[in-house]
């Protein structure tokens, strides 16, 4: 096998920089799984109802910036993070659908070969890193995953985060010293009445010295700054440090033991240097994860407003939530109390009972945890001079030479989405629930602060405006071959009334390459998965019963390898009374394309033989259904932007789901379905990658067969017929589609 060398960004690509003198640092903030429904700056009717988290120092950057209103990502994290550093819809990076460890390929994970926004602007001399949470492609299965060089990989030099693409299950055992079959403390630290409960505080070591313990600590505290809270084998705290109690507690402390937010992995790559050194090592951060990864950006900042001789930068601080399973945050960053009326959790313990309490539950610990967001980005821009506060308390932003971006990486996930959004529409799915994403901007280059942008804007765009705001037309520079689907944003900022730049936005969810389907065969990926007490079934998001459990979901696939279950969620629909419950089905291929009032939505099915899924049928193409509706009558449309809720009952093709039909006597309306379905009948066959194409140029020649050798027998993004192995098939693969003089 030849070395796999890390691909570098062309010299041509490199040289054709367009350098800027008016170039602007990059503080990039990802909210993740913080959909529109979450903010006061992009749900008006939450914030008239005081239903949201309290976020002042959001609300401040958009009052000093540009609110963008009609913002899509895609309706997952992956394929958005992917979005926003290459410029380019999932169908192009093979990144569709959410990467799960374990399970998803190289081919569904953001390739080496992209030409990613690291990689661009180190060329123009930036520094870029990225703290916090990364989920654009992870150690399973990925050639660099051994070494821990996966950020590396794709163009960051400087990480340090985790790999994960949410949080560790929470710690019921409190790091061993309970039993796992217990479930006292959900939250993973004692709990005491409506608060953390107060305990004897044990730390870990030095080489040379032995575990310490502090008296008398607030549990959450305790694990705030890396400790464990102990308890006694029933789980009562324990608050002296001496006791006899609390010397057997100490003994049966496991440090090596994850706790959600409070102990994580990390990972660090810097300078093509990876800590730890191999995928079997492990780094147990103990910090709670978004307050670690604030304290870095922070570092970060002021070491470059430091230097001597100044550079620009782009820092990334992903944060690890809003994302399950939710966890208490810190006190000191919540701006609200808990509620008197509510039992102090974080979900399902044996003073919450299931139902509706526990959902209130979550979903308060969910507003706390952005609540906590808030904190942290103020605690940044204050702390690294990016803004100050003024004698009142408000944040004022000082960043004349730093653009700042916030924005939500999805839709908000089913149990924490805020009324009038739609719960069973939201992540994972490609209605306005899904894909509506807050986004603010301020500071470098805006003009006439205080406005918001109504124009479509889409995730990819980001992709641009960080070349324009690093003096590098991106659409010229670009490699070879290489297609973009981005569009300018930079004029938003510098212009007090631009005008619209997108004629129409586009969303996709698409299937994913997995191990199983790989090594097993399509009957392999045998499992639906029902979420909301069965009214949802999904068969690509939550693919094993692992993971499906995980996410609160109840598995009806086969169980260990076992036949029995149903293998898809069409074939459980169809079955009674297992699928009388089912009222959404996340498909495995979904799009969406609006022109700003009417939506189109495509649901693509498993293959042309099946079409027993209950739901309007296109009868020209048995493989997918369709969805028609215009926002602006749909629910809440005055109050939301002009565009509503796209509910199932507004859409205009819910009789027969023939457009012909359906629409019929709706001459406007059939002129926008039939103007959208042109636009997209031109889009998708665009999206489809070429086959051989590994170094995603445009052709097949010398570079991807080099390239393919480079990965000879592993899984790789060269493994072109999705067995999980680089050999011979793909090579005959490559030579039959050899076109070395395209484009």
């Amino acid at each position: 096998m030849l070395a796999c060398a890390l691909p570098l960004l062309s010299t041509t690509a490199a040289l054709a920089t367009e350098q800027g003198s008016n170039k602007h640092n990059i503080l990039f903030i990802i909210l993740d799984d913080v959909g529109a429904d979450q903010l006061n700056v992009s749900n008006p009717v939450g914030k008239a109802l005081g239903t949201l988290p309290v976020t002042p120092t959001i609300d401040a950057l958009a009052a000093q910036g540009v609110n963008f209103t009609n913002c899509w990502a895609m309706s997952e994290c992956s394929p958005s993070r992917v979005c926003f550093f290459t410029g380019r819809y999932p169908t192009r990076t093979g990144v569709g659908a959410p990467l799960v460890p374990g399970e998803t390929l190289p081919q569904s994970q953001c390739s080496p070969f992209e030409w990613t926004t690291p990689k661009v602007l180190n060329a123009a001399g930036y520094e870029s890193v990225l703290f916090g949470k990364f989920h654009l492609a992870h150690n399973d299965f990925n050639p660099y995953g051994a070494t821990n060089l996966v950020p590396n990989s794709i163009g960051f030099t400087n990480f340090n985060g985790t790999l994960f693409g949410a949080p560790p299950p929470i710690d019921a055992t409190l790091a061993k010293q309970l039993s796992a079959s217990e479930t006292r403390y959900s939250c993973g630290f004692p709990v005491e009445g409506n608060g953390p409960a107060i305990c004897a505080c044990l730390f870990k070591g030095g080489a040379d010295g032995g575990d310490e313990c502090t008296p008398g600590v607030d549990a959450l505290e305790c694990l705030a700054a890396g400790g464990v809270p102990l308890v006694t084998p029933s789980g009562d705290p324990i608050l002296d440090c001496n006791s006899p109690d609390a010397v057997a507690a100490a003994q049966l402390v496991d440090w090596n033991f994850y706790n959600g937010y409070y102990v994580w992995p990390r990972t660090i790559n810097l300078n093509g240097v990876a800590i730890p050194a191999t995928k079997d090592e492990t780094i147990y951060a103990r910090a709670y994860a978004d307050v670690d990864q604030a304290d870095l950006a922070i570092e970060f900042i002021n070491k470059q407003n430091n230097k001597k001789m100044g550079g620009n930068w782009m820092c990334t601080l992903a944060f690890s939530g809003d994302h399950d399973p939710w966890q208490q945050p810190p006190e000191a960053g919540v701006n609200t109390p808990w509620p008197i009326t509510l039992p102090y959790g974080c979900g399902a313990q044996d003073n919450i009972p299931e139902g509706p309490i526990a959902l209130a539950v979550e979903r308060k610990v969910s507003d706390r945890i952005i609540e906590s967001f808030d904190s942290q980005i103020n605690r940044v821009l204050v702390q690294s001079g990016l803004a100050h506060l003024a004698t009142d308390g408000s944040l004022v932003i000082d960043a004349p030479d730093t653009l700042i971006v916030v924005i939500g990486d999805n839709g908000s996930f089913l149990n924490t989405v805020k009324f009038p959004f739609s719960p069973e529409r939201s992540k994972g799915t490609i209605y306005q629930t899904g894909v509506c994403v807050p986004l603010v901007m301020a500071g470098g280059p805006t003009v006439a602060p205080g406005r918001a942008v109504d124009s479509m804007v889409n995730c990819v765009d980001l992709f641009q405006l960080w070349g324009e705001v690093a003096g590098i037309d991106v659409q010229t520079a670009k490699p070879a071959g290489r297609q973009l689907d981005c569009f300018s944003m930079l004029p938003y900022l510098t212009t007090a009334e631009p005008a619209p730049i997108r004629t129409y936005n586009f969303a996709e969810f698409t299937q994913p390459h997995l191990i199983v389907e790989a090594t097993g065969g399509p009957d392999a990926v045998a499992g639906p998965c029902l979420l909301a007490g069965g009214s949802i079934c999904t068969d690509t998001i939550l693919a094993t019963q692992e993971f499906c459990e995980g996410q609160g979901g109840t598995w009806m696939g086969k169980v260990d390898g076992v036949e029995g279950g149903y293998a898809s969620c069409c074939e459980l629909a169809a079955a009674v009374p297992a699928g009388d419950a089912i009222t959404l089905i996340l498909w495995p291929t979904q799009c969406t394309i609006t022109n700003g009032r009417w939506k189109l939505v495509q649901k693509f099915a498993y293959g042309e033989t099946e079409v027993t899924c209950p739901t309007a049928i296109d009868p020209t193409n048995p493989v997918h259904a369709l969805e028609f509706y215009d926002l602006a009558d749909c629910p809440f449309a005055n109050q939301l932007f002009g565009r509503g809720i796209d509910n199932d009952g507004c859409n205009m093709l819910k009789d027969t789901g023939v457009p012909a039909i359906d629409l019929a006597n709706r001459p406007a309306a059939m002129a926008a379905y039939e103007a959208l379905n042109k636009q997209l009948l031109t889009l998708r066959p665009s999206l489809v990658p070429i086959i051989g194409d590994v170094t995603m140029d445009g052709k097949v020649d010398g570079a991807d067969l080099i390239a393919l050798l480079s990965f000879w027998k592993g899984p790789s993004v060269a493994d072109l017929n999705n067995d999980a192995e680089t050999n011979g098939s793909d090579l005959a693969i490559m030579i039959g589609a050899w076109s070395p003089n395209t484009p």
